[in-house]
């Protein structure tokens, strides 16, 4: 399993006289829902509504799955655009964005490095059965079911391991530029 996020402390570049003392992860979250900019939760009914239409696409080595994946995907920059209608002025304000897993898990990037990179949504393996969304795929030393991987971040082009894969994503966070995790 992933490191969650949850037991990180958010820090905004505030001066040490503000900064906040270790607090329950209820409040933790709580903190960082209140300093986002913007979010978009990813739902079917947001995806929908985004106006991006769901596409096949092949993934080179995928990061999960350590082999050619063909998904069921839809456009990153355009959901984003659709759900954040000012998402290009955060990202030249140098904001950063969170993606939020069900795990805990938070990968950070520079906002201004993920837009435009062809990013994609996976929702669904093509190939898989029509009752099934994901394959069981090996991590570490667990097996992850469909559940668990849900929607899940691949890349168009190339893999980009300095960009977040993350899976399991249920919220996009735009936070402001120079926020921090602390651990």
């Amino acid at each position: 399993m992933r490191h969650p996020a949850l037991l990180l402390t958010l820090a905004l570049s505030l001066p040490a006289a503000h900064a906040a003392p270790a607090q329950p992860k209820a409040q933790q979250l709580a903190v960082f829902k209140v300093a986002a900019l913007a979010s978009a939760t990813i739902t079917p009914a947001t995806l929908l509504a985004s106006g991006a239409r769901a596409e096949t696409v092949t993934i080179p080595a995928d990061y999960l799955y350590k082999r050619d994946l063909r998904v069921r995907a839809y456009d990153l920059d355009a959901f984003l655009k659709a759900r954040i209608p000012d998402i290009e002025a955060l990202a030249a304000q140098g904001a950063q964005v969170m993606f939020w897993c069900r795990d805990g898990y938070a990968p950070m990037a520079k906002l201004s490095d993920v837009l435009g990179r062809g990013g994609l949504i996976a929702v669904a393996d093509a190939d898989a059965p029509a009752d099934m969304r994901w394959p069981n795929a090996p991590y570490k030393t667990s097996v992850l079911t469909a559940t668990e991987i849900g929607n899940y971040v691949v890349w168009r082009a190339a893999q980009f391991p300095a960009k977040p894969q993350p899976w399991g994503l249920e919220t996009i966070y735009v936070l402001p530029a120079g926020t921090a995790l602390k651990k």
